[in-house]
């Protein structure tokens, strides 16, 4: 029996609590609707002249937020005689990434020859009279491809990928020093 007094206390307190503070926020609301929603004192708190200072160093905000850097190189190494591990490893990736390369030839099951050209990062599966990066292919053998461009014509032999130098491995462990 006792039990149950102390679960109907606990529930009438409970209730009390919500009913205390549901007068409290009805009291807090009424105080808080009294305030004016602009201040009364808005004409005395910035001159002219200060509000126009504000109004520079807000747009010198914005103008820096919005400028782009145009330098292609870095302006702290551009004054750099001697090639760093950096430099050297960016060149030698920027090579690789230009090199129009031939790296297989295949068959298919009709007999037709294709040739896999590597250029800029991409693979392309190409065939005789297709044109692959502004190359015409003229012709696929079994280790080389003959293409014309720009009203010549080039032969790309059959070669694995280009690897670094052994004296240059340790720029791309991250080594530093010599071998």
């Amino acid at each position: 029996m006792q039990f149950r007094f102390v679960k109907d206390l606990a529930i009438a307190l409970i209730v009390i609590l919500l009913g205390v503070l549901i007068v409290r926020l009805v009291f807090l609301n009424q105080k808080v609707a009294v305030i004016p929603e602009t201040s009364v004192h808005i004409q005395e708190s910035v001159t002219d002249t200060l509000m126009s200072r504000i109004r520079t160093i807000e747009n010198s905000i914005q103008d820096r937020k919005n400028f782009v850097f145009s330098a292609r190189k870095d302006p702290l190494r551009q004054g750099n005689i001697i090639k760093d591990n950096v430099d050297r490893l960016k060149e030698f990736e920027e090579m690789v990434r230009n090199t129009f390369r031939l790296a297989t030839t295949a068959i298919d099951e009709y007999g037709n020859k294709i040739a896999y050209v590597e250029y800029q990062d991409n693979l392309h599966e190409v065939r005789e009279g297709e044109i692959v990066a502004g190359r015409k292919i003229l012709e696929i053998n079994d280790k080389n491809i003959r293409y014309s461009m720009g009203g010549k014509n080039y032969t790309a032999n059959l070669m694995p990928r280009p690897e670094l130098k052994k004296q240059d491995l340790y720029i791309k462990s991250g080594i530093s020093g010599n071998w």
